[in-house]
């Protein structure tokens, strides 16, 4: 007669109980993967960004749509979430984004002209803040997955917009020049009211992500990004404290900010691999930047530790 044999302190019940768990285990570990591959799946198809080039005299300004150039932070709607120019999830408040479509629209968070300093507060932060968001906008100026150049696109971004009924999200105003000198003229124009500069998009242009001529920015100033990878000792008055930033630009070579560098950055620094922008007045014959003077921290630009 054959009978079933355990381990002293097994029971048939508990070697169930064994399995059972393992068995759930291994689901949690499948959902897990499952919800992992989804998201990277939904980031990967989140539409490349298109990026500006400068603009020049020379330019045929009559194939282009101007807008005014917002402060603020770019940010990607993917249709499911908020993306940052780098692809890093921007935590908006649930209410902000509820109701956008299931399409891609792309714009930026702004909180009114000369307040970059509170629409980059409030993306930074890791939980949204209400009152911080209460004070943005969401100025939309394109929509990437929509056919056609951006003449065509922009009356189906301002229907999408219309029918969204958020007084948050804006459609941004778009309009034509025919000449460099009306352009210049609605430059300066902006340039009083407190605007950053100008944006021209190509009327014949499909979306595409990159940095090409599709996308132009017009400033009366000329500024730039580069990450701090040391601090240079100050002397004189600023011994003790931060003579000047010692940074990396985007070519791999570097450069010093101490001009324009306020003072409460020169007793606490902002930390290697922070992105800072700085103003400057055209190039050097070696390509360096002259008069380059610090201009503001990026907060909302990831921080690196690889700089050295």
């Amino acid at each position: 007669m054959h009978t079933h044999q355990t381990r002293p302190g097994h029971t048939p019940h508990h070697a169930w109980m064994i399995f059972g768990l393992q068995h759930l285990s291994n689901l949690c570990k499948q959902l897990l993967f499952l919800l992992v591959l989804a998201g990277a799946a939904a980031q990967a198809a989140a539409p490349s960004p298109t990026l500006a080039q400068r603009y020049h005299p020379g330019v045929d300004v009559s194939a282009y749509w101007v807008s005014e150039k917002y402060d603020g932070v770019r940010a990607l709607w993917t249709g499911s979430q908020l993306l940052s120019r780098q692809g890093l999830p921007i935590r908006a408040p649930t209410w902000f984004t509820a109701g956008w479509p299931a399409e891609p629209l792309d714009g930026e968070l702004w909180a009114g002209r000369g307040q970059f300093a509170a629409a980059q507060a409030a993306v930074a932060q890791a939980e949204p803040d209400d009152a911080q968001w209460r004070r943005m906008r969401y100025m939309v100026f394109d929509l990437p997955n929509a056919p056609g150049g951006f003449g065509q696109r922009l009356p189906a971004l301002q229907r999408q917009v219309a029918a969204l009924g958020q007084p948050w999200v804006q459609a941004v105003p778009q309009w034509r020049v025919a000449s460099h000198g009306e352009l210049m003229a609605q430059l300066r124009t902006h340039d009083k009211a407190g605007a950053e500069g100008l944006m021209l998009r190509s009327d014949d242009a499909p979306y595409r992500g990159g940095r090409s001529a599709d996308l132009l920015k017009l400033k009366s100033f000329e500024d730039a990004e580069g990450r701090v990878v040391g601090h240079v000792p100050g002397r004189g008055k600023y011994a003790g404290q931060t003579g000047a930033l010692l940074v990396e630009l985007e070519d791999g070579r570097r450069l010093r900010l101490g001009s324009g560098l306020p003072d409460a950055l020169r007793r606490k620094p902002p930390p290697v691999g922070t992105v800072v922008s700085y103003r400057y007045n055209g190039l050097h014959a070696s390509g360096l930047p002259r008069f380059a003077r610090f201009w503001r921290v990026r907060a909302d630009e990831p921080p690196t530790t690889s700089a050295k």
